[in-house]
């Protein structure tokens, strides 16, 4: 699966996924599409039929069929998002076959225009595809993925973890304790240890380095610039140094996705804030959302997820002992671990990106529409903006070279 080729000039890029996408939608108002085939990509819960559902779930059953389905909840953010419920007939039911799952699609013009300018339109169909069967993490699974590239149409069945887990998700108000964190970065060390330089990431076009994907949002919506607009929008939680040394600071974020980008690569979350982990029943953490899959440097996930995830002074009295423990379970699971003061170093480069994300996520505008709510954006800038600044982040960049 391949992305849309980026463009260097990204305001013809956004006239041509205009008409493109803009045709598709169009033409599926007129005709209305059923899916029947297992090649079909509905995205909305009307499209269903028991025909496509036993195609894309039965397929491992010979005589299992879906006799019945439901939707409900549905929601729209960077993705439209319902649950779904499905009834089998007796070999569906004696084979254990999913009965609780959420689909997450792209039904409207917007999120099928930036997800794709964004390059980030396969990835977790990717995931659910290609590289979640070989995990054993507390994570969703997946059921069925697919994408169709011309009309930006994707699906997505996973499993509903509220339902089979009694899950709960998480957000920056969100009290998480010591033992919490260190789950998820157990997790986290076992996935980077799995992929841990594994050349057969590269085989899949659809997993960008942080220095490629960047490049995309940075043609899409001009970084910089929306980070400026940002910072403006949340002056209220930034500690008042940053500011001003917003250009020396986006040069130095620059080079951090280089240096992301280059020597041992493992697979990345991408999009690691605590928004996207979730507490089950049983008191496991887990994490989802897995759209933004790139593949690059440990320290993006590690960082990303200790600044967003902790309060302040929880993440200045625990960070070190945190990245102990994570090195030491990347060795235990086989990996070759970085020692500590080089592993350090890179954890404090890696904090920019977190920062400029969420400052430009806060910005808003036409291609980049309002996807989090402003308390949320606050409650992780507030957090990355004060690590920014106790771990010198810039220097630690600058130091590199």
């Amino acid at each position: 699966m391949q992305s849309e080729a980026p463009t260097r000039h990204p305001a013809l890029a956004v006239v041509r996924g205009f008409a493109r996408v803009g045709g598709h939608i169009a033409r599926e108002a007129v005709i209305r599409p059923q899916a029947m085939r297992a090649a079909d990509v509905p995205v909305t819960g009307r499209e269903l039929t028991t025909d496509w559902l036993t195609a894309v779930l039965c397929y491992d059953h010979p005589g299992a069929k879906v006799e019945a389905f439901a939707t409900t909840d549905r929601s729209s953010g960077t993705s439209t998002r319902w649950k779904l419920t499905v009834g089998y007939n007796e070999i569906g039911q004696v084979a254990g076959l999913p009965e609780n799952l959420f689909a997450k699609t792209t039904a409207d013009f917007k999120q099928r225009l930036t997800l794709g300018l964004a390059g980030t339109l396969h990835g977790e169909p990717g995931f659910f595809k290609h590289v979640r069967p070989n995990l054993e993490i507390e994570a969703p699974r997946g059921y069925h993925s697919a994408v169709d590239s011309r009309s930006g149409r994707s699906i997505s069945l996973l499993e509903d973890v509220v339902s089979t887990k009694g899950a709960s998700f998480c957000t920056p108000g969100t009290p998480i304790g010591r033992e919490q964190i260190e789950d998820l970065l157990r997790t986290m060390a076992t996935w980077h240890a799995r992929y841990w330089d594994d050349k057969g990431l590269r085989l899949h076009g659809w997993l960008e380095t942080p220095r490629s994907h960047f490049a995309d949002l940075d043609r899409l919506i001009g970084m910089s610039k929306r980070a400026r607009v940002g910072a403006g929008r949340a002056l209220s939680v930034i500690p008042e140094a940053l500011p001003a040394h917003h250009d020396r600071l986006y040069r130095a974020l620059e080079r951090s996705l280089e240096i992301a980008s280059t020597g041992p690569q493992t697979f990345l979350h991408g999009d690691s804030h605590i928004g996207n982990t979730y507490v089950t029943a049983a008191g496991r953490m887990g994490i989802t959302d897995w759209r933004v899959v790139q593949r690059g440097s440990w320290a993006c996930d590690f960082a990303y997820l200790v600044a967003s995830g902790l309060d302040v002074a929880d993440r200045r009295a625990w960070e070190r002992e945190l990245l102990t423990g994570y090195l030491a379970r990347l060795a235990a699971c086989g990996a070759p671990a970085p020692d500590f003061d080089t592993a350090w170093l890179a954890y404090r480069q890696q904090m920019l990106y977190p920062y400029f994300r969420w400052l430009s996520t806060i910005s808003h505008s036409a291609i980049a529409p309002e996807y989090q709510p402003d308390e949320v954006c606050l409650g992780i800038i507030e957090r990355t903006a004060t690590a920014v600044l106790d771990l010198d982040a810039t220097r630690a960049v600058e130091s590199a070279g």
